[in-house]
């Protein structure tokens, strides 16, 4: 009991500090947001699970409303990218945050932001999982600006992975289209976005060459009476045109 006094009360003052380092922070230093978002996700990480649970909406609620700061949007986050990936697109115009949130279960859960700037120059953001969150939990792997009928979509890669022995990655692509983030749809021969599943051991190796235009993937054929895939791989590929993917022969 007196154990558990202790560590509670570690906790407090270590929450306090944070909470005093946002002023002095921005006493100090240009980049306060930086180095106190930096030190909140650090902390977040090394203390045992059960206090990383009793921080978690703290440091939630507090890199929220960093976000909502439209100067967040030209902020490289140099420290706080050691914590969190941080991806930017070539057009300057998105940037997503992706991270673990710690927890004892043998699904990988994650966050998963897209900040984007508006044709009108607003800064805001969205939350990925209330636009599509179709196939579980993702961590953001890849980001990149495409073109479709000469407009500029976003191609975001993701990797998860649950209970089963098994693991996946996702294939998702969206547009800024009056003053707001849109999932696409039709965009892979009809289909809104591709999914590809496998077995823990077994590499997928998703990725997007943007000099050739080609989205490659390895592809295993799910194995229904087992629940598994088999160890056969077949390597898929996917050409961007001027109205979207289609799939190579």
């Amino acid at each position: 009991m007196l154990v558990e006094i202790k560590k509670m009360r570690r906790l407090k003052i270590l929450i306090l500090t944070i909470l005093f380092s946002s002023t002095l922070f921005g006493q100090i230093s240009d980049n306060y947001s930086d180095k106190l978002l930096s030190t909140s996700f650090k902390a977040y990480g090394a203390v045992d699970s059960r206090f990383g649970y009793a921080m978690y909406p703290f440091i939630k609620e507090r890199f929220l409303e960093h976000l909502k700061d439209s100067s967040s949007f030209s902020n490289p986050y140099d420290s706080l990218s050691k914590y969190i990936d941080i991806r930017h697109s070539l057009d300057g115009l998105a940037k997503t945050y992706s991270w673990r949130v710690r927890d004892s279960g043998c699904c990988y859960a994650s966050e998963t932001y897209l900040q984007y700037k508006t044709e009108s120059g607003a800064i805001k953001y969205v939350d990925l999982k209330k636009i599509g969150n179709e196939g579980g939990d993702i961590f953001i792997t890849d980001l990149q600006m495409i073109k479709i009928k000469s407009k500029p979509y976003y191609l975001i890669l993701g990797w998860g992975t649950c209970c089963g022995g098994k693991h996946y990655t996702t294939v998702k692509v969206y547009e800024i289209k009056d003053g707001s983030l849109h999932k696409s749809k039709s965009i892979f021969n009809g289909e809104d976005d591709i999914y590809i599943g496998a077995n823990r051991g077994q590499k997928m190796e998703l990725k997007y060459l943007p000099e050739e235009k080609i989205l490659s993937y390895n592809s295993y054929k799910l194995k229904e009476e087992i629940g598994f895939y088999e160890r056969e791989k077949k390597l898929v590929k996917w050409k961007l045109t001027k109205q979207g993917f289609k799939k190579m022969k």
